[in-house]
């Protein structure tokens, strides 16, 4: 749920969380790529469907 989280951050701030992010804790640029579950570019609908999987409403991200 940590990536899930991050994701979010990494979305809607940036500057703080992004590829080059000022926090020790911003996404890498490997997170990025593998964060993008559909490959339509890092999105919301990326994280909501990590959602799903861990709580087992689907059962992978084909």
């Amino acid at each position: 749920m940590s990536d899930v989280v991050l994701i979010m951050q990494a979305l809607a701030n940036p500057n703080k969380y992004g590829i080059n992010g000022t926090e020790p804790s911003h996404i890498t640029s490997e997170g990025f790529k593998y964060a993008d579950t559909d490959g339509n570019g890092l999105t919301v609908n990326d994280a909501l469907r990590i959602q799903k999987y861990l709580l087992g409403l689907i059962k992978s991200f084909d």
